[in-house]
């Protein structure tokens, strides 16, 4: 049997260009890039440039996002977006301070656990977000890329803005998936990802295509 592959990826509409979370396309006639060429009838032929926030749709964090230091996503390593995932159903935790240290555990004790090198991707509910405790559990367990189908996984009562959360990650070198999509479509706990951003020096940031493959 064929296996089954599932796009974990929102499609990114165009915005206008004041939208706070732009994504702006301008078509232009590629023919304005070969002087001297005549497009011939009823031919389309065009090419555009894109202007947007890199944080949009389902994007892709790198440490370089909150760690002057960290990698960006030239230096992300190809192993650390393709691998074994553990799909964590967190939709029916709810705690005020973010999902618990034990309600993380008991979804990856009914996923079948969290091995090292795992992909992590969290299928979160009404609350949106993490304490930290759980990130912490997660990184001590040695996953290497971590996901939500969410905005994110920062403390929403965190008025200082020190990226807790954000920061247990990264510099564990961890890189970190928002806005995933479809994850009720999966039917196993465990399937293979594939999570690939395009490699850019010097960018913290952007989206990518995330497919999970179902054997």
């Amino acid at each position: 049997m064929s296996p089954r592959i599932v796009d974990l990826t929102l499609v990114i509409e165009p915005t206008a260009p004041d939208a706070e979370r732009k994504f702006v396309v301008n078509i232009h006639d590629a023919l304005h890039e070969i002087p001297g060429k005549v497009r011939p009838p009823g031919e389309w032929y065009v090419m555009s440039d894109v202007e947007l926030m890199n944080h949009v749709g389902t994007h892709i964090e790198t440490p370089f996002h909150c760690l002057k230091d960290g990698a960006d996503l030239a230096a992300l390593r190809l192993d650390q977006l393709i691998g074994p995932a553990v799909i964590l159903d967190l939709r029916q935790a709810e705690a005020e301070g973010g999902v618990t240290l034990a309600q993380v555990q008991a979804a990856a004790a009914a996923a079948g656990g969290v091995r090292p090198g795992d992909i992590v991707f969290g299928q979160m509910g009404k609350t949106r977000y993490f304490a930290t405790a759980g990130l912490v559990w997660l990184v001590e367990q040695g996953m290497k890329l971590m996901g939500v189908d969410s905005g994110g996984v920062e403390l929403s009562h965190d008025t200082t803005h020190a990226n807790v959360n954000h920061l247990v990650l990264f510099r564990a070198g961890i890189p970190l998936i928002e806005n995933l999509t479809n994850l009720d479509r999966l039917t196993r706990s465990r399937v293979q990802v594939y999570a690939l951003p395009i490699p850019v020096k010097g960018l913290d940031a952007f989206p990518l295509r995330v497919i999970a493959v179902e054997e």
